[in-house]
């Protein structure tokens, strides 16, 4: 019994360790590895021009965003209403997650969709009619709603289009 104690414990070590690299490794990597939290942007064709019409990632179900204070990069949802882009943050879930904050503060931040990068600026927007219809379109888009009863906040998206991309080479 003692022997397969040691070998449980040796398993849970290693893999405790292994997540730990995993993460460590992540912020190095041009972007996201899915849900963990990646370095700055490196690749990718910078979108120069502005974008008026956010329809055509509509049905792209995630994207990657950077901060322009920030030199980490982060999975997260796009959602786009009469051609208008919007980023939602759900404020609990993950623990830990403060990148909403810093975007309220400072909104500038890079966009990549589809390996293109789009300079960006997000403003936080707390109109009630629009966080309905932006409702409807998470429940048609990705059918279900965030997790946990956390607070939502809405990211309104509007181009900057001056090729100003965090970790633009």
């Amino acid at each position: 019994m003692a022997t397969l104690f040691r070998w449980l414990l040796r398993l849970v070590v290693a893999l405790v360790i292994f997540v730990a690299l995993l993460f460590v490794g992540a912020r190095f990597h041009d972007g996201p590895l899915g849900p963990i939290p990646g370095g700055a942007f490196a690749s990718g064709e910078v979108v120069a021009e502005p974008v008026s019409d956010w329809s055509f990632a509509r049905d792209v179900p995630e994207i990657q965003l950077q901060l322009a204070s920030e030199d980490a990069s982060r999975t997260v949802w796009i959602l786009v209403d009469d051609g208008k882009a919007y980023v939602p943050c759900a404020t609990g879930f993950p623990p830990g997650k403060r990148w909403y904050k810093h975007a309220a503060q400072d909104g500038r931040a890079t966009l990549r969709i589809e390996g293109r990068r789009y300079p960006v600026t997000l403003t936080r927007t707390q109109d009630a009619a629009l966080a309905e219809r932006l409702r409807a379109e998470v429940q048609r888009k990705y059918k279900r709603l965030p997790p946990g009863e956390s607070e939502v906040w809405v990211f309104s998206v509007a181009s900057r289009g001056d090729g100003a991309a965090p970790g633009a080479r």
